[in-house]
């Protein structure tokens, strides 16, 4: 009996030549992902990847805010894993390789990054981790403002209202108000408790 033998596929991607031949720094990674492609092109944050009870939460605090006196612009909500690779890909591209690098092949490449660093309003002090509670639709960004002083209805008085206060009444906390003061996370209502054996 004879054998067939089929020919065995190319395993190894073609190479390519480097855009940037002139620059030691390697472009950034192309986005394969089909969702994190479309979180690339789409305008505004995506809410419907939130947790359902992450959704409600945000949108009770939003309306606590508003009815301070408020106001509340979310920049951030879900993301798929892929993108927020891709975000934290883009954050070690300009802070590690080419926000000080000055080589003249490397110039087109550092304006690029950089505006796509600007694009995505990432931070120098703020490294976008891979685990992330966006990936699980679990928290928010949200530049977020209160008046000084709020007037409430049942004594005609005024009171201040504190930011993280209106928070926990929609069930967010803000785990990192120093570093990361814009991110709103779920408050779980029902933690898991460790037993002990006897």
């Amino acid at each position: 009996m004879d054998r067939l033998t089929i020919p065995l596929p190319n395993l190894t991607a073609p190479e390519v030549a480097s855009p940037f031949p002139d620059c030691a720094v390697a472009p950034l990674p192309e986005i394969v992902d089909a969702e994190a492609v479309q979180f690339e092109t789409q305008d505004g944050p995506d809410t419907v990847g939130l947790l359902p009870a992450m959704a409600q939460a945000m949108e009770k605090f939003r309306k606590l805010v508003m009815s301070a006196g408020g106001s509340f612009d979310l920049k951030s909500a879900y993301r798929p894993l892929a993108y927020q690779e891709h975000l934290q890909q883009v954050w070690f591209k300009w802070m590690r390789e080419l926000r000080f690098n000055h080589q003249p092949g490397c110039q087109v490449l550092r304006a690029q990054v950089n505006e796509e660093f600007n694009r995505h309003k990432l931070m120098p002090t703020q490294m976008p981790v891979t685990d992330s509670d966006h990936t699980r639709g679990m928290a928010f960004d949200a530049a977020v403002l209160l008046p000084r002083m709020v007037r409430t209805t049942k004594k005609k008085r005024r009171v201040v209202i504190s930011l993280d206060r209106l928070a926990l009444q929609a069930g967010l906390r803000r785990p990192d108000i120093r570093h990361d003061p814009v991110h709103f996370k779920l408050m779980l209502s029902n933690p898991v408790r460790m037993q002990t054996s006897e």
